[in-house]
């Protein structure tokens, strides 16, 4: 049976998508004999006029106008000869970012085109090879840039289909051409058609997975590599990053490709936003200044249809049993003052049961309701001045560096026995408000001790972090907290914290630049004295101190932190007029001769933030409040209705409608 054009044609195309383009120098394929012969297997190999080289592939620089003469070798690796064809071929990207030729008889139109064998078709002895010349010549006004074809060996056979029928097949190789012109070199990349969806779950307060689809494309004049971060984010989760997207090698000038990232944990809080940075990344021995970066988003809808539909039907139920109470006939409460009261349940009317059944359910339900919510609006407003203790200090190692150096945090104590668990977070300009997870939940075990702390090493650098939070700009004070814990749950024992300062995009240094210059010890004669005493290096007579009653008021003092306790005024030698901190203004704090006056960083508000975090759980404190409010206005709404309707009761009072 002769095979029709169009399946010559489709079984070519698929045979296409098995093209052969390995880094090594020797690129081959191998297909079935229907002859009896034995297996075909031929390939393609860079080569000089008399042998194979050990080139990978083809690479040119160029001018417009110029003209290059190389050669390929055809090797035939099979027990018989072989006839195959030869020649040139456009380069482009398949959807998955994979290098692929035109199929024979599409015309090329770009590097495909410039090039021509000096043989079409080539007849190659059984284990054996040719060579085969070829010139590459570049228009004189093509545009400057990356330009990319492929040299083709084709294997023209025919076989049986499943059902006896002989088809015509053609099986190819090829190796890459890769041109670079020369002229103005414009990378660029683009994120675009970014789109979003939401997978829910049945339970009401469970999260769901969303996916986002996009396409990245090179809008340049070079061929780039791109690694890609997908972030989802919305009102309650924070930033969730999207593991395992890939990658992408190579994307030629005007190709794209289709990337797909999926993330679960995701919140359904009605409207989140998914947002995709990409890094250019150069290839295979480019060296290009300024690779450019791209971000694209999208809006999606993450709607808690679950907890909507438990919402709606409590409501029904509510209203339900509402309207069932006020049904017009109902039953009559018995008078109490009754002297033949009828024991006998068959002389109450049956709406009077059914309403007695409903009011001793409804009532420690409604009881229930009213008491659970208040309680946990409670819970949540004592939770939210719960601040973690501050248990030390830290320092960064180098205290100067760049955004790409290795840090590594020490704390200035060990964790608590309790906690054997610890997480890092970093918060500042660009980083979400509640700070971004640097370090995750790791064991205490295994960061060696520094001296009686913790010696923690950063995994990436401030560049990296940067990268994951979405932006590009590093600049002012960035606090770093670590967290000690318990493994699991919200029990944490305390904080170290520590800040780095970005006096450049690319530079830190762990001292605040605009933070005060160390002042100049204080004489003694300056120092106010709250007991009166001009000389604090003079002991004054304890029987002529001045009544602590007397005593100067502390808003008379240069600082109420200042004031001296009126039981030390018996102790000249001791008051704080004559501070032994090295002239530090904190009150004779311990701890001011040793920073030289400089700002205690352990007393500080995480910054970045809006008011603090909750211990352990790094949620915002503002959105925390409003929702304890709004759940203790609901537990108090309750209870006056079930008041109102008789469902509740008080003893002592606060019973009139």
């Amino acid at each position: 049976m002769t095979s029709t054009p169009s399946t010559r044609t489709l079984v070519t195309a698929l045979l296409t998508c098995l093209l052969v383009l390995f880094a090594g120098p020797t690129v081959h394929a191998s297909v079935q004999d229907t002859g009896g012969k034995g297996r075909s297997t031929f390939g393609v190999q860079p080569s000089g006029p008399k042998k194979p080289d050990r080139r990978s592939d083809f690479s040119y620089s160029v001018t417009p106008g110029a003209a290059v003469r190389d050669h390929i070798a055809v090797l035939n690796h099979s027990a018989r000869p072989l006839t195959l064809k030869v020649y040139a071929s456009d380069a482009f990207n398949t959807a998955d970012g994979g290098f692929d030729l035109l199929a024979e008889g599409v015309r090329s139109k770009d590097a495909g085109s410039w090039i021509r064998t000096a043989r079409s078709r080539v007849v190659i002895p059984a284990r054996s090879r040719a060579v085969v010349p070829f010139s590459l010549t570049v228009p004189a006004g093509v545009a400057p840039g990356d330009h990319a074809a492929g040299l083709v060996a084709s294997l023209a056979s025919s076989r049986s289909d499943g059902k006896g029928d002989r088809v015509a097949v053609e099986q190819r190789v090829g190796a890459r051409v890769h041109i670079r012109v020369a002229g103005e070199l414009k990378p660029g990349l683009a994120v675009q058609d970014v789109r979003a969806t939401y997978h829910g779950t049945a339970n009401p307060f469970g999260t769901g997975s969303a996916t986002v689809t996009y396409t990245v494309r090179n809008t340049g004049n070079i061929r780039l590599g791109a690694r890609g971060t997908v972030r989802f984010a919305n009102s309650v989760s924070g930033p969730l990053r999207a593991p395992g997207v890939e990658t992408i090698k190579g994307l030629l000038p005007g190709n794209s490709v289709r990337v797909t990232a999926t993330v679960r944990g995701l919140f359904p809080a009605v409207r989140s936003t998914a947002t995709v940075n990409l890094d250019a990344i150069p290839v295979g021995g480019d060296i290009d200044p300024a690779l450019p970066s791209a971000t694209g988003s999208a809006g999606f809808w993450t709607v808690p249809w679950a907890l909507l539909a438990l919402l709606v039907l409590a409501a029904g139920l509510t209203v339900a049993l509402v309207r069932r109470r006020r049904r017009p006939g109902g039953p009559t409460r018995p008078a109490p003052t009754d002297p033949h009261p009828h024991p006998s349940v068959t002389s109450v009317p049956k709406e009077a049961k059914t309403s007695m059944l409903i009011k001793r359910f409804t009532r420690p339900t409604a009881l229930g309701l009213a008491s659970l919510l208040a309680a946990a609006g409670g819970v949540l407003m004592l939770g939210t001045s719960a601040q973690a203790a501050t248990l030390g200090t830290l320092s960064l190692t180098p205290p100067t560096g760049t955004d790409t150096s290795s840090v590594t945090l020490s704390t200035s104590g060990p964790c608590p026995e309790e906690a054997d668990y610890l997480i890092v977070k970093v918060a500042g300009k660009g980083f979400p408000a509640e700070g971004q997870n640097v370090v995750g939940n790791s064991e205490v075990a295994i960061y060696p001790s520094a001296g009686e702390g913790l010696d923690i090493p950063l995994s990436e650098t401030m560049r990296d972090y940067a990268n994951t939070a979405g932006f590009k700009t590093l600049e002012g004070r960035y606090d770093f907290t670590v967290t000690c814990r318990k493994a699991f749950g919200e029990s944490t024992f305390g904080d170290y914290e520590g800040s780095m300062w970005f006096t450049s995009n690319t530079a830190y240094q762990d001292t605040d630049p605009d933070g005060p210059e160390p002042t100049e010890p204080t004489g003694p004669s300056e120092s106010p004295d709250p007991t009166g005493s001009t000389d604090p290096t003079e002991p004054a007579d304890p029987s002529e101190s001045p009544d602590p009653t007397g005593s100067t008021e502390p808003t008379d003092t240069a600082s109420p932190s200042d004031t001296a306790d009126p039981t030390d005024t018996a102790d000249p030698g001791t008051t704080d007029g004559g501070s032994t901190d090295g002239g530090s203004t904190d009150g004779g704090s311990s701890d001011g001769g040793a920073s030289g006056g400089g700002t205690d960083v352990t007393t500080e508000v995480s910054g970045g933030g809006d008011g603090g975090s909750l211990a352990s759980t790094g949620s915002s404190t503002g959105a925390i409040t409003l929702i304890a409010l709004a759940l203790v206005a609901a537990g108090t709404a309750a209870v006056w209705w079930a008041r109102r309707r008789g469902l509740l009761t008080f003893v002592g009072g606060w019973n009139h409608r």
